[in-house]
């Protein structure tokens, strides 16, 4: 081939490998480094992962470097010529293969023994009308296509062909907005955990891992029990368990306190099947679920576990309880579906604040929220604790930013922070100290004081 030339790719544990490029091929960039460091956490063990546009093959060999049988693909020939030479050349032809195709293609298709999916997602913005255009063969390599992107049609595929057990690991432009979006798959029902991030320019790049909830494992749905937090102790000790409940007569919320609950609101229980000391601390699991479910329903987060209106009424709650006769925890999560008077207080519903959604929708997005931070599989790197103290912090501070009042032994402090523990930062007099609890802690919303 004419144009060839040689580059050098060193990336942690892979390389330093000597790759040949022709022209059109896409080559290795920190996008493909970001991409790189996640595969390095992800350990094959013999089993078969797909790559779509495989490029230079840098990460097909990177992907064959932690024990994975590869099919790599790439609508380019030029790529797939450049991939197998430097393939061959590197030593990686016993456990890669590479074919031109990909999504889309006449014939193409993810094998059904395959168990991890990757692709650099393209993700320069579709040329619009009159801008001017790559050479096709580029083009496709390197920018998203219209409507909903490429991922959305991969989203499809494995949605109608079978996906239960496949992991997803695909790097999206976060900002500035793409086609391409996780949220497409969080909203049809699969879970999506953020892995690694890098700010290039004005674009952040971010790796993420997408699967089934529960690998297609179906919850528990009851039409009435005492209380699903007391069910989930004898949901099964393995995999995704969770049950949701229509009614229950015995609810019960922090410290004790009664929980009531009317029909159509959710009310439902996890089992988490793993060690507490392979997670972050229970408090912070606790608040950082709070800051994903508010974002769903669009209320505010009051520390440590409450969902709350803009004038402070409660919306629903998380709690998490474990004992020492049992492996790992349970976590519970009520939400009002509509306003009602409780104990002479107004507490309204998410049908204020999102609209007339039904049950089992809010439910489905909420199992897919607390699975991404916490279900478990040997193909899916954990949560940083840092990652989850930033998005606890971002949702209290649109709290905070709105001139919340927050008094602590009866003098009003500042709040600055929390911790990796989940414990809420205060300055009292000059001071800075670390809340475990709400004793003496009042929340000032407008007229209304509140406090647990």
């Amino acid at each position: 081939m004419r144009g060839v030339k040689t580059i050098s790719f060193n990336s942690g544990r892979f390389g330093p490998w000597e790759v040949d490029l022709a022209p059109s091929v896409y080559p290795p960039r920190e996008d493909t480094e970001l991409i790189c460091r996640t595969l390095s956490r992800i350990k094959g063990m013999g089993r078969k992962a797909v790559e779509i546009g495989c490029g230079s093959g840098v990460v097909s060999m990177a992907l064959s470097e932690m024990g994975w049988n590869v099919h790599g693909y790439d609508i380019n020939p030029y790529a797939v010529a450049c991939s197998r030479a430097n393939i061959e050349k590197l030593g990686y032809s016993g456990s890669v293969v590479i074919d031109e195709g990909g999504l889309g293609e006449s014939g193409w298709r993810i094998p059904d023994d395959v168990e991890l999916v990757v692709w650099n997602l393209p993700y320069l913005s579709p040329p619009e009308e009159g801008e001017p255009l790559l050479e096709p063969i580029e083009e496709a390599s390197m920018s998203d296509i219209g409507g909903k992107g490429w991922s959305f049609e991969l989203l499809e595929y494995l949605n109608n062909h079978g996906s239960e057990n496949i992991v997803v690991v695909a790097l999206f432009r976060i900002e500035p907005d793409s086609p391409s979006t996780p949220s497409d798959w969080t909203n049809s029902g699969w879970s999506c955990r953020i892995i690694d991030s890098l700010r290039m320019g004005d674009e952040k790049l971010g790796v993420f891992c997408l699967w089934k909830t529960g690998f297609g494992l179906p919850a528990v749905r009851v039409n009435s029990c005492e209380s699903t937090m007391d069910y989930s102790v004898g949901l099964p000790a393995e995999g995704w368990q969770r049950i949701v409940a229509d009614k229950q007569v015995m609810g019960r919320g922090r410290r004790g306190s009664m929980w009531e609950s009317k029909e159509g609101d959710l009310i439902a229980s996890w089992r988490i099947n793993r060690e507490i000391s392979e997670l972050p601390s229970p408090g912070l699991l606790q608040i950082s679920i709070g800051a994903s479910v508010s974002s769903l329903i669009n209320c505010d987060l009051k520390w440590p576990n409450d969902l709350v209106s803009a004038t402070g009424k409660k919306i629903g709650g998380i709690l998490i309880e474990a004992n020492s006769s049992d492996r790992g925890f349970r976590l519970g999560i009520g939400i009002n579906s509509a306003s009602r008077t409780v104990e002479g207080e107004f507490c309204p519903g998410w049908r204020d604040t999102l609209g007339e959604l039904p049950r089992d929708y809010i439910f489905d997005c909420v199992d897919s929220m607390v699975s991404s931070i916490i279900e478990k599989d040997d193909r899916i790197p954990d949560n940083s604790p840092m990652s989850l103290q930033i998005d606890s912090w971002k949702a209290l501070s649109r709290l905070l930013s709105r001139g919340q009042r927050v008094e602590y032994k009866g003098k009003e402090v500042r709040v600055v922070g929390i911790d990796s523990d989940g414990f809420l930062h205060i300055v009292d007099r000059g001071k800075r100290k670390a809340l475990s609890t709400t004793d003496d802690l009042v929340w000032g919303f407008g007229n209304n004081v509140v406090t647990d």
